[in-house]
């Protein structure tokens, strides 16, 4: 190799990398092409599929947010709804206020209730009945509060994949099923019976027998209840580290592909005093027609 050949392969070389920097300094961004710096390369792609994933997990915790918020509102509307059966039966139970007329009342007021109730338990969110299970069934409860979902609760998969339970299955929220709990239907439907037959010892035995059967439905309802507020704070826990994880490999992401400026100023500054000081020292090497054809 000639030495003006060499000397032309170093300007060319130089020439490109102050093209380079001023394209970095110009777009803002340090990875123009893959071969600028390999290892950054590889750290950017890894980066964008975490912030990708952390989007993911944003994207599924507000939906099991949503699904927690319909089933804890309704949750706090079976239980509303199960204590206003319980005042009517401590009413009736006090056989020196009623009367036949009283219990017939008060038969009616249990009986909308449970109208009530069978709506409460075909609650849906978008087109999905909340307390289903994964049944896959449209309307979990018929009009008599027969169960046909199953036991198995319906899952979200938020923060590092790990599936969070977004609902209750009916049986565990109305009894009945496999829940070994009396059925909500049954004993308000008890209750509506014992009312209909009026005053005396036989409806006043029933209505106590009623009143604890209430007690335990109560019970496994504030129960759903408490699962479905643990659940709210996971997937609250989740999203919030998903954010959190989002923003902290944004910034990573930044510096990583982004031109740090005082940096590339400074050494595009040195690399064009050198380029300078090597287009004087060819003008001195090689005839000037060379030099000028460098320049």
């Amino acid at each position: 190799m000639t030495l003006a050949s060499q000397l032309s392969g170093d300007l060319a070389s130089q020439q490109a990398t102050i093209t380079s920097l001023d394209e970095q300094l110009s777009s803002g961004d340090a990875l123009m092409s893959p071969s600028d710096n390999p290892v950054a390369v590889a750290d950017s792609l890894g980066y964008n599929r975490q912030i990708a994933q952390a989007a993911s997990d944003q994207s599924n915790a507000t939906i099991a947010q949503s699904w927690l918020g319909i089933g804890n509102q309704t949750a706090n509307q079976v239980v509303n709804t199960l204590q206003s059966a319980n005042t009517t039966v401590l009413q009736a139970l006090n056989t020196g206020s009623n009367n036949a007329q009283t219990y017939n009342e008060m038969a009616q007021q249990v009986q909308g209730l449970i109208s009530q109730m069978v709506g409460l338990a075909n609650t849906q969110y978008g087109n999905t009945p909340i307390f289903g299970g994964t049944a896959g069934v449209s309307q979990p409860y018929s009009s008599a509060g027969a169960y046909s979902g199953n036991s198995q609760p319906f899952t979200i998969s938020v923060g590092n994949g790990a599936p969070v339970a977004v609902s209750v299955p009916g049986d565990q929220m109305f009894g009945g099923g496999t829940s070994g709990v009396q059925s909500v239907f049954t004993t308000l439907q008890n209750i509506v019976t014992h009312l209909q037959a009026g005053p005396g010892s036989a409806s006043y035995a029933g209505l106590q027998a009623d009143l604890n059967d209430l007690g335990t439905n109560m019970t496994q309802a504030e129960q759903a209840a408490t699962t479905l507020g643990t659940s709210t704070q996971a997937v609250s826990a989740a999203s919030t580290a998903a954010q959190n994880t989002s923003t902290q490999l944004q910034t990573v992401l930044s510096k990583t592909v982004s031109t740090d400026v005082p940096t590339v100023t400074a050494a595009l500054q040195s690399d064009l005093t050198t380029y300078q000081a090597a287009l004087y020292a060819v003008s001195q090497t090689v005839p000037e027609t060379l030099a000028q054809f460098l320049k």
